[in-house]
């Protein structure tokens, strides 16, 4: 990361680090009162998953704000209201209540993740930003080794309550880091008297403001369609965003009802999964440029290991067999997921960033949709593996179909140019 941006970097770094410690505490206390309100975890599951679809509403306008404002602003608005919303999950004392400040949230988390790819690729440059995605990654990891199993220690002992408080005070952290680095940020740009570091405009540089929200709208999807690399990457979105949500349904109930979890276990399982996620940074740390050549077959690569990790959840039901699958697929799953998000930052132009981000919310969204749909439907009829076995075999016929055929898989991201608008 050369860029002058990037100087800016180690801030936001430190506050994602934050955020993403308050998401481990919030995500275990939340999830923890909802099985205790119904008493099963298919219910559980299914509310979790349920409560973020009304946000497919909002998906095309999310990225059109990210792109049409200054991104840093909106980062630091959403986490100071983040702070305001988490501790109202103390007040609630029905399971409705929660699903709505889940929906709540959900909007929140849509908003916020076109602006912050945007504001990364502001500060780091296309150059840096494998790394700049793996560092992000990995301090993601290093939240998730900490975060889940104090957050299960404490609902155990004290209730929900703590760890929600907890959860809070690192969203208003993350606010405070945001701000330090936009101003280290506009600060090296006034200094330097620039506009562009590394092909990337200073923030609010691109844009105007006459244009109205639907003609920015429908100017994105153009982009999405006269691009066969960004269309490529949306397809990837709706499979995986179909197979992802119908495994996470079918695990909650196979964790609370086949495994019998207790708070401290299911916390322990979501240390296993995303601490891996400091495994993937330091994996592409150090083995960056070997990644960057193969990154497409890599990717795909990644994709048939996870399949196959699925179709085992189907036959292992003990739960050291489990978090050793676990640890394997989250750190497969946070690779490629690096690999992802840089190829969608490598392949955009930057003023189209936040409105190619969000139509990926979108068709991922669609997926998501359809996979919950299947779930329920499976789950009502057959035995839970039978939604593992089903998931584990399409994502390892669509990975090994790009392996073998897309061009992505055939080609390095190196060597990928920008998308153009035609």
């Amino acid at each position: 990361m050369q860029s002058k941006g990037g100087r800016a970097f180690p801030f936001y770094l430190a506050g994602q680090g934050i955020s993403n410690l308050g998401d481990s505490f919030r995500f275990i206390a939340v999830t923890i009162l909802i099985f205790k309100l119904t008493g099963s975890g298919m219910e559980a599951a299914i509310g979790l998953a349920f409560s973020t679809l009304p946000s497919i509403l909002a998906s095309p306008f999310a990225g059109v704000l990210g792109d049409r404002n200054n991104e840093r602003r909106l980062l630091v608005l959403i986490d100071f209201v983040r702070f305001l919303t988490v501790p109202t999950f103390l007040l609630v004392n029905n399971v409705v209540h929660v699903y709505l400040l889940l929906i709540l949230l959900s909007f929140f988390d849509l908003f916020y993740s076109p602006s912050r790819r945007k504001f990364v690729l502001g500060m780091t440059g296309r150059e840096g930003a494998l790394s700049a995605n793996s560092l992000l990654t990995g301090v993601s990891g290093a939240a998730y080794l900490v975060g889940p199993l104090a957050a299960g220690f404490m609902t155990d002992i004290y209730g929900t309550a703590p760890a929600i408080i907890a959860a809070s005070f690192c969203c208003l952290c993350s606010c405070i880091m945001t701000l330090a680095a936009g101003a280290i940020y506009t600060k090296t740009f006034t200094k330097g008297r620039c506009s562009n570091v590394n092909g990337i405009a200073r923030p609010g540089a691109e844009g105007s403001a006459h244009h109205t929200l639907a003609a920015e709208l429908g100017k994105g999807f153009r982009y999405c369609l006269s691009a066969p690399d960004i269309k490529a990457l949306l397809l990837i979105g709706l499979v995986t965003g179909f197979c992802t949500i119908s495994v996470n349904l079918s695990f909650y109930p196979y964790a609370f009802d086949v495994l019998k979890v207790t708070a401290r276990g299911w916390s322990m399982m979501i240390t296993v999964y995303y601490g891996t996620n400091l495994l993937a940074m330091f994996f592409l740390k150090y083995l960056g440029e070997y990644f960057k050549k193969r990154d497409g077959r890599l990717f795909f690569i990644g994709l048939c290991i996870v399949s196959i990790i699925w179709a085992l959840y189907a036959v292992v039901t003990n739960f050291a067999g489990v978090l050793l699958l676990q640890s394997i697929e989250g750190t497969v799953i946070a690779v490629c997921g690096i690999l992802l998000v840089a190829r969608f930052q490598t392949i955009t132009q930057k003023s189209f960033m936040a409105r190619v981000s969000g139509a990926n919310d979108i068709i991922s969204n669609i997926g998501k949709i359809v996979g919950m749909g299947c779930t329920i439907l499976i789950n009502g009829i057959f035995p839970f593996g039978t939604v593992f076995i089903l998931n584990s075999t399409l994502l390892f016929l669509f990975a090994f179909s790009e392996l073998m055929y897309s061009r992505w898989g055939r080609n390095s991201l190196a060597n990928a140019g920008e998308s153009k608008m035609f």
